[in-house]
């Protein structure tokens, strides 16, 4: 406002008002970004970052973050299982051999960080296997 010519002395009323009636909230905001994130598959690393860009205070994120209910292992292994069916990396174009096997898990993991996952939540995720049944259900 203070870009489009407006003073100092009439901005902070009219913020301190919408502030005061709930138009202006930041832990309503970080908790919609962090929903909007979830939505994507996206970690909560990169959840952080990304929120921190919008300018917004680290305890509002981690308040927005925990209250999330999300289960950041779950949300790893959909992401893993979306992007490569089976995320348990056996074989690679047919073959058994460990160097393969060893570059495709590298790039999965590399991956699943990019997405803002913690390495135990990428370890489960790509050690689980859809076609097992699950029993806890």
């Amino acid at each position: 406002m203070l870009e489009k010519g407006f003073d100092l002395n009439d901005i902070e009323p009219v913020l301190d008002a919408c502030e005061s009636s709930g138009f202006i909230n930041d832990n309503r905001y970080a908790e919609l970004l962090v929903r909007s994130h979830i939505s994507r598959g996206h970690g909560a690393i990169r959840i952080r970052q990304a929120i921190a860009q919008k300018g917004l205070s680290k305890d509002c994120i981690e308040a927005a973050i925990t209250n999330s209910d999300c289960d950041w292992f779950e949300l790893a292994k959909d992401k893993a299982t979306k992007k490569y069916g089976v995320p348990r990396v056996t074989e690679v174009k047919g073959s058994k051999a460990r160097d393969l096997i060893a570059k495709e898990k590298a790039k999965r993991v590399r991956f699943l960080m990019g997405q803002g996952f913690s390495y135990d939540q990428i370890t489960y995720a790509l050690d689980s296997d859809p076609n097992d049944l699950d029993d806890d259900d």
